[in-house]
């Protein structure tokens, strides 16, 4: 195949394949739009392309929405104001309050298919049955229109050959997918995986009887005739004979069918440096390859079955010169098929030319007469009165209310809970009182019931900040011995901290104690497998405990365990020349053991360390020295060879290892401007003895979304090293001293930055790190534990009636069935997590403290006045505002459509490969949230709302910053979220909507 045409074909999937969202794996549960890759359309559009791609609903049912209303969530007079704005009468025999009398009845609808149980009026069936009768070769014209669009060749195989070629391919797929991307869970390895998806499918499929049996010799034979997976794409695709204009839109139908493994794949594909992706490399060009081959495969296996062959013009020669039996079979397929002739339509399929007539015209009576029982439910007696011009008209005006009944309720439930928000709202007061302590939380809604009830009980002041706290790092937990990284996934840490023995670095400086970590190699034997990168700590100083000392690292590390008072951490960054100088200690140990082990040389000296490291990094050509060891001339030169391709003794990965140790740590400058950002972002200038600094986790058992639960803003990791972090740097005097001379705030001696966690499962909340503390200030800590033990009481109580829908008398009782959730290993709901997320306040915490959130709104304090150029808000508008949106998305189609956009009920989900989860023992990787976190007995507890941003800021200062930020304003203005400006200088509110900014009538009250 030509380069050129390999690269084309390579570049179309890899845009076909942009609609796809990202799958993460399950470990560390990432929030997202699922319909993320759209965003760039107007929401209207994007979600109509989402329901042609994933066959997706972007709204609730009318009861449920119903429901909203008769809670008082949706104001009637915002559903009318919405139905005017949204539906035009003009001309029409209607008024808006019969719109809304039929929006308000659930059962006020046509029944279609249905068999009639009563008899319509006759005169209003024979004015109505003309807009009804049907044109079956322009029914035919239309399907075929959306062949590449909406369907595949596949999909019509299916619908008028009466096949389950989708079903079949995706069985085939999902197990070789699964199977080869497993990280650890299956017993059995799928062979050359290394090789890369298509190989390894070629491989096995010669001998798999799957295979064999669903695609027999003709699947053989196909696969045995591409050797590159862009060839397979391009020759079969042609070979249907598809336009290529098409074949964008067509791949991306073919990708969206397993659109769960696709984005996982696609995910994997753009993460090079992921471990799986970089031992068993695959991308979507790989997994589209093999999916077409599999139904070419099958299609041709059972091609002697077919009425003729599937190709494009095939099937377009069947609609043009079979219309009937096309038209048929496409009704029964699709159930369009009044009931009471189905079975007629059934025994006419091969004599469809004969019986159309009489079909359209039976079809034309009992839709006409179906429509006019509606119409007299609905309109009443005056319905007899109308012309058929009028019916017509009321027709047209019903067809554009089913388009838009999904909208106009979300604008109405939109518009009702930003006037209650708005209402709320009081004008910050100036003056404050000196805090007993201060505390910031994360943004996330769980943290708004904490901080309420924490300042309800005494004098305390509180932030909110996304929960990484504006420290991003690349952790490595002791136990854990691997990488995390502990911020946003819209950021890549360059900074790493290590979680070291606390015995270790009070015995040691920076510069040595990663050499003592690798002391214990001197007793193990050095395999060729003992490279650079077993070593480097960022690839595991787990793995490197267990591999070389298992049992004194076992024991160290059950002791380490115990207590997070056993362990320290790495956090200031070492000098270059430390770094250089650990990184020769490195590999001069691994010479040591080469000369030791493989040569017998027993102790050898430093000076030959050093030159031998010298010559592999090419910095001299020769060493004397080695050869008074008798490596002399062409031995000396094998020998450093050996050293560079066994051993990785070279200079590219003595950069490599150097380049990564570099990352350890923060430097004093980098500490301070990440501190002194954040306290100046939630406008802290002034402190109180304690600030506390609240991670959040979550905690249950047998749970694969329980990572869903934790801080997205640590990348769906908890918050707490975080906070560790954040304190070590702030209580440190050297980066207090730099926070005072590059942004004014002055950290006072006696203020002491204590870090802790809330955990959400149980509102519990403990204090970390306090052995660096000195006893009196422990002390004080113990009383002020006391009121946050009283804040964690009230809110576990007040989230019990949501969590049981029961009332208990017992406070004690309520508390204890809270905490009981966390640790009942068969609790499908722990905890509602984000539900009933809708709002998220960018501003000052008197805005919205005397109000109950209830747990539903993203805080994030914010003051306007210390940021003059607005490069502040910039920082929140692009990060947490929109992750907000991204958990606010999730959460939404989740609801709306929780088969396709959420994952289902979790009493059938199978944890699969330890990234994903699937439904029973077959399915596609189950995306989004399931069942029981946003519905509740069958009815949704979720609100489904697009997030409605409120930013305290002057009007024209926010737009100017808005303007700024792309990623917020293309939400803005593609209307992905509502977004509110509230100016407490003129105090009045501006909303964006349809197209333009408006001032909102409501009333603002002084604080």
């Amino acid at each position: 195949m030509e380069l050129g045409r390999k690269l084309y074909i390579r570049s179309l999937v890899n845009v076909a394949g942009e609609p796809l969202s990202y799958f993460w794996p399950m470990r560390n549960f990432v929030y997202h739009n699922p319909l993320h890759e759209l965003e760039g359309e107007h929401f209207s559009k994007a979600i109509k392309e989402g329901e042609e791609i994933f066959k997706g609903r972007a709204f609730l049912r009318r009861k449920d929405y119903i429901d909203f209303l008769n809670k008082g969530l949706i104001k009637e007079e915002k559903l009318l104001n919405s139905l005017k704005e949204n539906v035009n009468l003009e001309g029409a025999p209607l008024t808006y309050e019969d719109l809304l009398r039929l929006i308000k009845d659930e059962k006020l609808k046509v029944y279609e298919n249905t068999y009639l149980i009563r008899e319509a009026d006759t005169d209003l069936v024979e004015k109505l049955k003309g807009f009804f009768s049907e044109n079956p070769k322009e029914v035919m014209e239309n399907l075929f229109s959306e062949f590449g669009k909406k369907y595949t060749i596949a999909d019509f195989v299916d619908l008028f050959f009466g096949e389950s070629v989708n079903r079949t391919v995706n069985e085939l797929l999902i197990k070789l997918s699964l199977d080869f991307l497993d990280e650890g869970q299956s017993v059995v390895e799928m062979p050359r995986r290394k090789e890369g998806f298509f190989r390894a499918f070629r491989e096995l499929a010669k001998y798999n009887l799957r295979f064999i049996i669903r695609g027999g010799r003709e699947l053989g034979e196909l696969m045995e005739s591409f050797e590159e997976p862009e060839e397979a794409i391009d020759n079969i695709l042609k070979s249907y004979g598809i336009p290529e204009e098409l074949w964008e839109r067509y791949i991306t139908l073919e990708l969206a069918k397993l659109k769960g493994i696709a984005g996982y794949i696609k995910w994997r594909s753009h993460n090079k440096h992921y471990y799986f992706q970089r031992v068993y490399p695959s991308d979507l060009v790989e997994f589209l390859a093999v999916r077409l081959i599999l139904e070419k495969g099958i299609l041709e296996h059972r091609k002697k079955v077919y009425p003729f062959e599937p190709t494009y013009e095939n099937f377009k020669r069947f609609f043009e010169e079979k219309i009937e039996e096309a038209f048929l079979t496409y009704e029964y397929a699709t159930k369009r098929v009044p009931a009471e002739l189905s079975s007629q339509v059934r025994e006419n399929l091969k004599n469809a030319e004969s019986f159309i007539n009489t079909y359209l015209s039976r079809k034309a009576h009992i839709n006409a007469s179906n429509f006019a029982l509606f119409l007299k439910d609905w309109l009443g007696e005056r319905v007899k009165e109308l012309s058929k011009e009028e019916l017509k008209k009321v027709l047209e005006i019903y067809g554009e209310f089913q388009e838009k009944e999904g909208f106009i309720w979300l604008e109405a439930l939109e518009d009702s809970l930003i006037e209650r928000l708005t209402e709320g709202v009081l004008r910050a007061n100036q003056e404050k009182e000196k805090p007993k302590a201060q505390a910031l939380f994360c943004i996330d809604v769980r943290s708004e019931r904490y901080r309420r009830n924490l300042e309800k009980i005494g004098n305390y002041e509180t932030y909110g900040i996304a929960g990484f706290f504006g420290v991003p790092m690349a952790f490595v937990e002791i136990h854990k011995g691997h990488e995390e990284f502990l911020c946003p996934v819209l950021i890549k840490p360059r900074n790493v901290v290590l979680e070291i023995p606390k015995e270790m670095k009070e015995e040691y400086e920076v510069t040595h104690l990663l050499e003592h970590i690798l002391h214990d190699l001197k007793q193990n034997v050095l395999t060729p497998y003992v490279t650079v990168e077993a070593i480097g700590f960022l690839f595991g100083f787990d793995f490197i405990g267990k591999t070389f000392m298992p049992y004194s690292y076992s024991k160290l590390k059950e002791k380490l365990l115990e207590s997070k008072e056993n362990v320290d951490y790495i956090i200031n960054k070492p000098s270059r020349e430390e770094v250089k100088e650990l990184v020769n200690r490195v590999y001069e140990t691994i010479l040591k053991r080469v000369f030791e082990h493989e040569y017998g040389i027993k102790n050898p000296e430093k000076p030959l360390l050093e030159e031998t490291l010298k010559v592999c990094l090419g910095e001299t050509d020769y060493s004397e020295r080695l050869e008074l060891y008798g490596f002399k001339g062409e031995k000396q030169r094998e020998f450093i060879e050996r050293l560079r391709k066994v051993y990785k003794v070279d200079r590219g990965y003595w950069n490599i290892l150097f380049e990564r140790l570099s990352k350890l740590g923060f430097t004093l400058d980098e500490q301070a401007s990440l501190i002194g950002r954040a306290l100046k972002m939630v406008g802290l200038t002034e402190f109180a003895p304690f600030v506390f600094i609240i991670g959040h986790g979550s905690k249950s058992d047998n749970n694969p979304y329980e990572s869903a639960l934790d801080c997205g803003a640590c990348g769906g990791a908890s918050g707490l090293y975080n906070a560790i972090v954040f304190c070590r740097m702030a209580n440190n005097p050297e980066v207090r001293k730099r926070i005072k001379e590059k942004f004014g705030i002055n950290i006072p001696e006696n203020t002491y930055f204590v870090p802790g966690l809330h955990n959400t499962t149980t509102d519990e909340v403990h204090f970390y790190d306090l052995e660096q503390f000195p006893q009196e200030v422990k002390e004080k800590l113990k009383e002020i534990k006391e009121d946050f033990d009283k804040a964690s009481m009230l809110t576990a109580s007040e989230r019990y009636k949501e969590l049981f829908d029961e009332e208990a008398e017992d406070e004690l009782r309520k508390i204890y069935k809270v905490v009981e959730n966390a640790y009942d290993w068969s609790q499908v709901r722990p905890e509602w997590g984000l539900s009933g997320n809708y709002a998220f306040v960018i501003g000052r915490r008197e805005l919205t403290k005397h109000l109950n959130l209830e747990g539903k709104v993203f805080l994030h304090s914010y003051d306007y006045r210390v940021d003059r150029r607005g490069f502040l808000l910039e920082v929140i508008l692009s990060g947490p505002a929109i992750v907000g949106q991204w958990i606010n998305m999730e959460y939404y189609f989740s609801t709306t459509d929780n088969e396709v956009y959420g994952s289902g009920s979790k009493v059938y989900h199978n944890v699969v490969g330890r990234f994903g989860v699937i439904s029973g023992n077959f399915s596609d990787l189950r995306t989004g949230l399931p069942t029981q976190t946003v519905y509740k007995e069958g009815k949704p507890l979720h609100i489904p709302a697009r997030l409605i941003i409120l930013l305290e800021a002057p009007y024209e200062f926010a737009l100017s910053v808005i303007n700024r930020v792309y990623a917020i304003r293309n939400l803005i203005q593609n209307e992905w979220v509502n977004f509110v400006i509230f100016d407490p200088e003129s105090k009045k509110f501006y909303r964006y909507k349809k197209g333009s900014w408006n001032e909102l009538k409501t009333e603002v009250k002084d604080g």
